[in-house]
């Protein structure tokens, strides 16, 4: 399952890539810190799975998401626990990390 992550937090998108490696089923094949760059990626790319964090800077991850026509498999990463709700009222949202992440 090949995937990207998108985190403004260069720790967090290590954090997730570190435990991804642990996985022989998860391939990491981009990283990337603004969702911007990750839209430009997948306009000629695709993916089957995307960690994405729900607050960053200027486009958030339900803005990212939104503007995806066919979105790959979700797992959000926050570490506001109460955008649960919200976040599953997305289809392709498969599950909800809370920072920190272990």
């Amino acid at each position: 399952m090949d995937c990207i992550i998108i985190d403004d937090d260069a720790t967090a998108r290590l954090i997730i890539k570190e435990l991804c490696l642990k996985s022989k089923e998860i391939n990491v094949v981009d990283e990337f810190s603004s969702a911007i760059d990750a839209i430009k990626y997948l306009n000629t790319s695709s993916v089957d799975l995307v960690y994405l964090d729900i607050h960053m800077p200027t486009f958030s991850g339900f803005d990212f998401i939104q503007t995806l026509k066919n979105p790959p498999l979700i797992v959000l990463t926050t570490s506001d626990k109460n955008l649960a709700l919200e976040a599953f009222e997305f289809k392709s949202v498969v599950d909800y990390l809370v920072k920190p992440i272990t």
